[in-house]
């Protein structure tokens, strides 16, 4: 079923862009989990649908909203899909835009597992730690 995964991956990029919870919600299995690499304030892996919504909140709270993802490639397996993005963030008036891969673990048209992967994980770290010095 090569290209799927491809469309729900770019269903999920445009329901975090117009921020409907309720779409994502019905696409992530309730145990799923979400691994976001580097040691910054929101870093860690998250169990479970409600720990991954509480993360994603979080993070947003901490960029106050200023976070956009522009998924630019796609590669499609099975039960995998890779999406490499740019991601720009703001962080109390700074700006970082910067290239990540997501890996999705897809079961049954749903996400299982997910990982975020900056290409520069320690770059993200210290954009966060200047900031707050």
């Amino acid at each position: 079923m090569a290209g799927s995964h491809v469309d729900f991956a770019r269903s999920l990029y445009d329901a975090m862009a117009r921020g409907d919870l309720a779409w994502m919600q019905e696409h992530m299995h309730p145990d799923a989990v979400f691994h976001q690499t580097g040691r910054f304030p929101t870093a860690g892996s998250y169990n479970g649908r409600e720990a991954i919504f509480g993360h994603l909140g979080e993070f947003m709270q901490l960029v106050e909203g200023k976070f956009s993802i522009e998924p630019h490639d796609f590669v499609d397996s099975d039960e995998h899909l890779v999406a490499l993005i740019r991601v720009a963030i703001e962080y109390k008036g700074r700006v970082l835009e910067f290239d990540e891969a997501h890996i999705f673990h897809l079961d049954d048209g749903k996400v299982a597992e997910m990982w975020a992967v900056p290409q520069d994980p320690y770059a993200i770290d210290a954009f966060f730690a200047e900031a707050d010095a």
